[in-house]
């Protein structure tokens, strides 16, 4: 099996699991905090300003909002468990993954990759495998994913928040600032809510998969 072959069953596989954690371990009461976080939720209510925001909430309320020391996946993992070995291997990724900010240095169309550079984290040759960013990305675009490590790829959850290049000292700049008015004791809280926020004012328009 290819990368790419395998890239789109895994692809494929972990919206099917998403699916499973929300219907199962996602509790109402995490949900709406999260969407307080993100400055959605009005009272009781969940107002969106596009479809695609559903899909931030979840991201955001799966694998960042805190219970404990741990996230819903990783309560998930250990309730719920796995079906078979693709599962695991998604979830397992999913507990060592991480957002960030990272600008695009080069893709390589014909493997449907991209090579990141992590901005916050300061790391280069970032291999990540994805469609649709190998067709429409350019050298120097801004991204702001979830990056998930699988044994021979990494890959993105399927949210992202992208932004002109130009603005890159401008980002991190506000980003510094936004975190500290975030009330919260996790960093990967505090750095999805504020760059939600920028991709509100600054970011591209983009259609999740």
């Amino acid at each position: 099996m290819t990368i790419q072959e395998k890239y789109k069953l895994f692809r494929k596989a972990s919206k099917e699991l998403n699916h499973k954690i929300m219907k199962k371990s996602l509790d109402r009461d995490v949900l709406m905090k999260s969407a307080r976080l993100l400055g959605i939720a009005h009272g009781d209510i969940l107002v969106f300003d596009s479809e695609d925001e559903t899909s931030v909430l979840m991201d955001f309320a799966l694998n960042d909002y805190p219970l404990g020391n741990k996230n819903t996946v990783e309560i998930y993992r250990e309730k719920i468990g796995w079906q078979n070995e693709v599962e695991k291997e998604i979830l397992d990724a999913l507990l060592s993954s991480y957002t960030s900010l990272f600008n695009v240095v080069s893709i390589l169309e014909a493997e449907n990759a991209l090579y990141l550079k992590d901005l916050l984290n300061k790391k280069d040759n970032i291999k990540l495998i994805d469609i649709s960013f190998s067709k429409t990305a350019i050298p120097g675009l801004l991204l702001f994913i979830r990056l998930v490590p699988f044994k021979d790829f990494c890959a993105t959850s399927g949210i992202s928040f992208v932004f002109p290049g130009s603005l890159e000292m401008y980002l991190l700049r506000r980003y510094k600032k936004l975190i500290k008015k975030i009330i919260s004791d996790s960093d990967s809280v505090k750095r999805f809510v504020s760059f939600f926020k920028l991709n509100k004012i600054d970011g591209m328009e983009v259609r999740y998969e």
